[in-house]
């Protein structure tokens, strides 16, 4: 079951002292920023105005606000500044109900909602009305505050059926998020492989090489052998033969005990795809040990094609590996402010220099919005990767040409 709702933002535009040309921009950009920070896949947002979203959480028979809460919060100071003062409060409304009702809602004008809002028969019929406020309720309790349902009795009705079908299912363990996410060749404006990621049902927070420190995964053996079993199945079902890239924990191949786990497990790919097959390696440290490499390399080139070492350190020490030593480096952008995810992306653009006198690639992941991409574009590195870059797809997109402006590629 999926659960659907409208976020409406409701601001004063006269206190603002902005007129509504400026304003509905503003708001959107706002809000659109926050929650691509916050209302991460499986669950989705789009824009439906300036001031209403289009929620869904595949995953949820009704939606978890607990990250909402506080965006009220977040547009009330960019637009009116610190403040106890109530005048000018943003306000946030939440319609929960069907696809259908949930965009009957969108569609009402000001005065309509208003209106409802003091009469609840005036909503679309099917669906709920709820304010949300942030509280200072235990995580996991819901800060809404309910104004009323349009036909009551059959949303309890719904309601219940809900609870029914969670409660039958609750023994059944959640089928694993599997997917890709593309990674993107600035130089040509072309997606040329995928970075494989697969997260079991009983996570609530998606696994991900290319979208940070929160998504990465707690037992890196146990995540290394999802994706391989996922890469294989792709390889032998139908559709496009772009790079896959499979993600290895640098401290486990170095280590003997652990090395033989990963020659079993890599030993299961085809050896007819090993054109088609990278090793995306992270958790690299700075300054790797040569013999670690050595034996990475001897390792790895068995199996696949190109190698990937992934670093958190922009200072990564590129200058003291042999030519070609391995395929590409690619910096995780940390998690912190616009303003020093930045600054790391500069001190990495400023080493490019020394990639290509080794003749090894530069990438950059991690990137989660337009100005980040557009730094990376702006400042030549050829291969990005994020969710500000490529959402989690169903398939490979590898392949794919795709202007920059029309980035992200959203969820399939």
């Amino acid at each position: 079951m999926t659960a659907v709702a409208c976020l409406r933002v409701a601001v004063d535009a006269e206190k603002t002292g902005l007129k509504p040309a400026v304003l509905g921009p503003l708001v959107a950009k706002f809000a659109g920023l926050y929650l691509e920070g916050k209302w991460q896949w499986p669950r989705q947002f789009a824009p439906l105005t300036h001031y209403s979203f289009l929620l869904t959480d595949p995953r949820a028979d009704e939606l978890d606000v607990q990250e909402l809460a506080r965006l009220g919060d977040d547009l009330q100071i960019k637009l009116f500044g610190e403040g106890d003062d109530d005048a000018g409060k943003v306000g946030l409304l939440l319609f929960e109900g069907s696809a259908e009702a949930v965009q009957a809602f969108a569609a009402l004008d000001n005065a309509a909602v208003s209106a409802a809002l003091l009469d609840p028969s005036l909503l679309p019929p099917g669906g709920r009305l709820s304010r949300v406020e942030v509280t200072d309720a235990e995580p996991g309790d819901k800060p809404a505050l309910p104004i009323g349902a349009s036909t009551g009795p059959v949303w309890v009705t719904q309601q219940a059926a809900l609870e029914d079908i969670a409660e039958a299912g609750a023994n059944q363990p959640m089928p694993h998020l599997e997917g890709v996410q593309g990674i993107y060749f600035t130089l040509r404006s072309v997606f040329v492989g995928d970075v494989v990621s697969s997260t079991p049902g009983t996570l609530r927070t998606h696994l991900s090489l290319v979208e940070g420190d929160e998504h990465m995964p707690a037992d890196p053996q146990a995540f290394d052998a999802d994706c391989l079993a996922l890469a294989s199945r792709m390889l032998a079902g139908p559709g496009p033969r772009s790079m896959l890239y499979l993600p290895i924990c640098y401290s486990n191949i170095v280590r003997a005990s652990q090395r033989a786990v990963y020659e079993e497990m890599l030993a299961t790919l085809p050896q007819t795809a090993k054109g088609q097959l990278a090793a995306a390696v992270y958790d690299v440290p700075r300054d790797p040990a040569f013999t670690a490499l050595a034996t990475i390399r001897s390792m790895l080139s068995k199996y696949v094609t190109n190698i990937d070492l992934r670093t958190e350190d922009p200072g990564f020490e590129v200058e003291k590996l042999p030519p070609h030593a391995v395929t590409s480096v690619t910096l995780v952008l940390p998690n912190g402010d616009q303003r020093a995810r930045l600054a790391v992306l500069r001190r990495f653009a400023e080493r490019l220099g020394l990639y290509r006198k080794k003749q090894i690639w530069a990438a950059v992941t991690n990137v989660r919005n337009r100005i980040e991409l557009e730094a990376c574009i702006a400042a030549h590195v050829p291969f990005v990767t994020g969710p500000g870059v490529c959402r989690l797809q169903t398939t490979p997109v590898g392949g794919r040409m795709q202007p920059p402006d029309t980035l992200p590629l959203l969820a399939a």
